[in-house]
């Protein structure tokens, strides 16, 4: 590949998570919305809360990532929470209520759900097979 393309390769990437960002984002701030007002009722069967369920799922997201704190769930302690001042966490976000960033890696270890972005699975049994991921894999 050339630079040219190895430089439009990276525009339409970041074409790409721009317009992905803006529209996960807002989902995810309506179902966060919803899991937060039902946050003391239990899930069943697993006989947790819903805060609970959600914390389990953001420690499983934290670990398949391998880069540290960047999920959270519904409450946080206050001087985890936004501007260091809230408990309530609609939005998961650092203490200045900016999105925490991931990397291509950290997405596919999460997705493929094995913690290894190289093997698939999870919501990509057969693997995940754009452009953009196979240009990333080959550049890894």
């Amino acid at each position: 590949m050339s630079h040219n393309d190895n430089v439009h390769m990276l525009h339409m990437h970041e074409q790409l998570v721009a317009g992905l960002l803006g529209v996960e984002s807002w989902q995810d701030a309506v179902i966060r919305a919803l899991l937060y007002e039902h946050r003391t009722l239990s899930v069943q069967p697993y006989n947790v809360t819903v805060a609970e369920f959600i914390d389990r799922i953001s420690m499983l997201r934290n670990n398949l990532g391998g880069s540290g704190l960047k999920d959270e769930g519904l409450v946080v302690p206050r001087e985890q929470g936004a501007e260091g001042r809230v408990t309530d966490n609609i939005l998961a976000g650092d203490k200045d209520s900016l999105s925490y960033p991931r990397t291509p890696k950290e997405i596919l270890r999460i997705i493929y759900g094995g913690g290894d972005e190289h093997v698939p699975g999870g919501f990509y049994p057969k693997g995940a097979s754009g452009r953009i991921v196979k240009y990333y894999l080959k550049t890894t």
